[in-house]
């Protein structure tokens, strides 16, 4: 049996883009997950098929896991020969328990290594417009927790040491005992009039920010309604947010928890478009593109390729699987900086550009009838032989029409789309949970494997409070036939079409948020 390893991983913040490189591949090489409360979510989908995922949160007074449970759980997961990922919020051995984790793998003598992470401590006043040093204001830097472990008896915190005009003072997991910590910093009339900062959810699409001076906080943050997780700011820093606020995380699609179907690969792209505007995405694939196994159908196209004139691509995964095939059988290059190539739409375009393949024909519009016409009319000569590469079960409409013109077609099945039933529960759990306001389909590959998941009587009376938004006709037809009511429709079929026409949605006829 291989020797397991446990890696200690920072997932930062929030914000799933401050999550580090090394902490993704991590998560991609991992065969378990332990995850806490307060690491996104979204990062799992960076999971590798068939990693088990297990839910450690905790907060202050509720445990899924108490401590020496998780200590066991990792430990005996290492033992059984796996790589173990414990994902934590922020950087492991800021505040996070990651030392105690660490010292119990030492101990039992199996190989961890710690990748730290962005901490809250410095980047959620970031994201609040406060920096925690400043030259000329703040020259110091005091991080603290705010809830000491009872195991000590006694507090050991000196507070009233901890306040100085140059020094910042960051408090984590202190929400809980704000009033008592104000109460212990906040002594003198001077101190009293201190600029403090409360952050909830810092860094997020949901981020709220209260401040004030430690004579007024709490009130304020009571009637605010702020809720943990929350770190405190206190010092003369704080003041600077006037000037430097620049996250706004209040914008058209806030609050609206968003659900996207794509694969894996290209889920990133949607997910960055849809957080731009305040949504909070939710990135569970439902469907893989999965390379044919008819090699030798493949193979005997690849070599035949010098007989072709064009090749049309009705996707950017057959460009990037075509390509990756040709180049693992080390095919002559020169057979494609002969040929010319037409593409359904600009993003398959790009994907063939930036290989060094220019596109001669891209429809207006990125469908099937569409790319037919464009390459009806643009193909020279009907004794030009043409190559198809798309999906198997790919709609047949382009075929038809380029068979039925006269022109000279072969096709290539180079990939499937399979649907990944094994994110099925997650999709129902979040609906159970009431957490979806939206769902993009992007395929009608898509539609298929979502419209899988529930009963016809529930999928009807889950699209009455949900929004359906698909890219284009095509996927909208498969939608409205699986029983889906599409509301909207975009009109552009990219994914910055679907993002606006989405956005358009639910800010109404007037530009008003809905």
């Amino acid at each position: 049996m291989r020797p397991g390893k446990v890696y200690l991983v920072g997932a930062g913040p929030g914000d799933i883009g401050l999550a580090t490189l090394k902490a993704v591949h991590c998560l991609q090489i991992a065969d378990v997950i332990v995850y806490d409360q307060l690491a996104n979510p979204e990062l799992l989908s960076f999971a590798g098929k068939g990693a088990e995922l297990i839910f450690a949160g905790k907060y202050a007074s509720n445990h899924v896991l108490f401590q020496d449970q998780i200590n066991r759980l990792i430990l005996q997961k290492a033992r059984q020969g796996k790589v173990v990922v414990r994902l934590k919020g922020g950087d492991p051995l800021l505040f996070g328990r990651g030392a105690e984790e660490a010292l119990v793998l030492a101990k039992a003598k199996v190989a961890f290594e710690v990748v730290p992470g962005v901490s809250s401590a410095y980047s959620v006043p970031a994201y609040a417009g406060i920096p925690v040093t400043y030259r000329n204001i703040s020259s110091r830097l005091n991080i603290v927790t705010g809830h000491e472990t009872p195991d000590k008896g006694k507090a050991t915190i000196p507070w009233k040491n901890l306040l100085d005009k140059n020094a910042t003072l960051v408090i984590l997991m202190g929400f809980g005992n704000l009033e008592k910590i104000v109460g212990e910093v906040g002594t003198s009339p001077e101190a009293l009039t201190t600029p403090v900062a409360v952050i909830s959810n810092g860094t997020r699409y949901n981020q709220l920010v209260v401040t004030g001076k430690l004579s007024n906080i709490v009130s304020k943050v009571k009637a605010s309604g702020m809720k943990p997780p929350a770190i405190i700011v206190i010092g003369q820093v704080v003041a600077l947010r006037q000037k430097l606020d620049w996250f706004k995380p209040v914008q058209p699609l806030q609050g609206k928890n968003i659900l996207v179907t794509r694969p894996e690969h290209q889920a990133s792209a949607l997910t960055q478009l849809l957080e731009r505007y305040g949504a909070r995405v939710h990135a569970v694939p439902l469907i893989r593109i999965v390379p044919s196994t008819d090699t030798t159908r493949i193979t005997a196209v690849l070599k035949a390729l010098d007989t072709y004139q064009w090749i049309v691509f009705t996707s950017a995964n057959g460009v990037d699987i075509f390509l990756k095939m040709f180049r693992a059988g080390k095919y002559d290059k020169a057979v494609l900086k002969r040929m010319k190539f037409a593409a359904i739409g600009q993003k398959t375009a790009d994907a063939l550009e930036t290989n060094g393949l220019p596109v001669a024909l891209v429809p207006k519009d990125f469908v099937q009838e569409a790319l037919a016409d464009v390459i009806i009319k643009g193909v020279a000569g009907k004794a030009s032989r043409v190559l198809l590469v798309h999906a198997a079960g790919s709609r047949p409409v382009l075929e038809q029409r380029l068979k039925s013109s006269g022109i000279k077609l072969d096709t290539l099945d180079l990939y499937r789309a399979e649907s990944l039933t094994k994110n099925h529960g997650r999709v129902k759990k979040l609906f159970d949970q009431g957490k979806i306001d939206a769902v993009i389909l992007t395929s009608s590959s898509c539609v298929e494997s979502f419209s899988g998941i529930f009963s016809k009587e529930n999928l009807k009376r889950l699209t009455k409070k949900t929004v359906i938004a698909a890219i284009g006709p095509i996927s909208a037809a498969s939608a409205r036939k699986a029983g889906l009511a599409v509301a909207v429709e975009s009109r552009e079929y990219t994914m910055e079409g679907v993002t606006n026409a989405l956005v358009d949605h639910y800010l109404g006829p007037q530009g008003e948020k809905a």
